[in-house]
């Protein structure tokens, strides 16, 4: 009896140390591994000229957001369980999770943090865009940004911003399609409120002096303008936590951000309501 009792021990030992529970990492990469392979499988659909209906569109779509979902999620279970290890720190920056994640995940991920994290720019920048979203949010003063107008000469947000009148932000780039799409509505609604307590600030991501002032031309834009003329690297970016374009802050007469992300009928119907 006592060596069956052995044996059967025995086994159940052998049998727990060949049943390898899998770490975080090696979850986390599972999901992604099958977000790409489904990616993959529907890039070779569409390549061979299969044609998808409305309805499996939709399922397509679903199936993606929720792969990509759980892809996130079981990232930042890692990266929460091991982000004071370098090699999680590693993937953390390389996979560039610190842009990737909404800011309730990173804040998870950085109270986590150890001192030896702390001290690298990684935590850093991360840190910082954090900060940036979250005081970019309505309820926040708003922050200035120093740049150039089209004549060379500097201009600063806060020569309209608080002043008393409200001020609309608009980040646009020449070369941006959908900010051109929107430009004949900023267009129209400067005309009808210009004289009704009311400014648009543009902020230009162009690359360059020409295309940004070629595109005030084409497109008939005469309220102020400032630029660093640095594409996504302008300093505005990241100041506003501005992830694409176009995207807009409205500003109350005190200087405070009421509104972020307005566009199209919400912009106008907004503009309508404090511009009685």
């Amino acid at each position: 009896m006592k060596r069956t009792i052995y044996v059967l021990c025995l086994l159940m030992a052998l049998t727990a140390a060949c049943t390898k529970v899998p770490s975080d990492y090696e979850v986390a990469q599972a999901s992604e591994a099958a977000l790409a392979a489904f990616e993959a499988d529907i890039a070779a659909r569409q390549a061979s000229g299969e044609a998808f209906t409305a309805e499996i569109e939709q399922q397509l779509r679903a199936k993606y957001d929720s792969l990509r979902e759980q892809t996130k999620v079981d990232y930042v279970r890692y990266f929460e369980n091991n982000i004071n290890d370098t090699t999680a720190q590693r993937i953390f920056g390389e996979a560039k999770w610190n842009l990737r994640l909404d800011i309730d995940r990173l804040q998870a991920i950085l109270e986590k943090a150890g001192d030896a994290f702390k001290s690298t720019e990684l935590y850093q920048k991360t840190a910082e865009r954090v900060y940036n979203v979250q005081s970019s949010t309505p309820g926040h003063l708003f922050k200035d940004i120093v740049a150039q107008s089209p004549d060379g000469k500097e201009i600063k947000l806060s020569d309209y911003a608080g002043k008393g009148k409200y001020v609309l932000v608009d980040f646009w780039a020449s070369w941006c399609p959908p900010c051109r799409a929107e430009m004949p509505l900023l267009v129209e609604l400067y005309k009808k409120y210009k004289g009704k307590n009311f400014e648009i600030v543009g902020y230009s991501l162009d690359r360059n002096e020409a295309d940004w002032k070629k595109g005030l031309t084409d497109l008939k834009m005469t309220w102020p303008q400032m630029s660093h003329c640095a594409f996504w690297e302008s300093p505005g970016v990241s100041l506003y936590a501005v992830e694409g374009i176009p995207c807009t802050f409205l500003i109350d007469p005190q200087g405070i951000i009421i509104e972020r992300g307005l566009r199209g009928e919400a912009l106008a119907a907004k503009l309508a309501e404090v511009l009685k």
